[in-house]
């Protein structure tokens, strides 16, 4: 599951799209590379997502009424919720990726029933 995981991220990182001026692939809004994040002037991952991706915060509406949070993992490790990207500096990111509730709940089970931002690092 967890090599699953780490391919799904680095194919969503690496591949996809080109972009109209062929300067290199295009990610889509599930998907926000270390180069984007750098051009926040913030010093920590919640916040720079707050004004790059504000909709990965709001709720499906295809979940059930109740109280919940975002799955957050980090280099494959589930950390808690939202709050954890709190404590990463945007600096060590190197992708940070958005999984649905229903593909957060079937890649890491009912723990993420409210979505997951899966988040790679460089290495220390």
């Amino acid at each position: 599951m967890r090599g699953l995981l780490l391919l799904l991220t680095l194919a969503a990182a690496c591949g996809g799209r080109t972009r109209p001026d062929n300067r290199g692939p295009a990610v889509g809004g599930d998907v926000i590379l270390s180069d984007e994040l750098r051009q926040v002037q913030v010093s920590d991952l919640w916040t720079a997502l707050q004004h790059l991706r504000p909709n990965w915060f709001r709720r499906s509406p295809s979940v059930v009424r109740g109280r919940g949070d975002l799955l957050v993992v980090v280099d494959r490790v589930p950390q808690g919720g939202s709050n954890t990207l709190r404590q990463i500096p945007l600096g060590a990111v190197l992708v940070a990726r958005y999984f649905s509730p229903t593909e957060a709940t079937a890649l890491f089970g009912y723990s993420a029933l409210y979505g997951a931002i899966v988040v790679s690092t460089a290495p220390r």
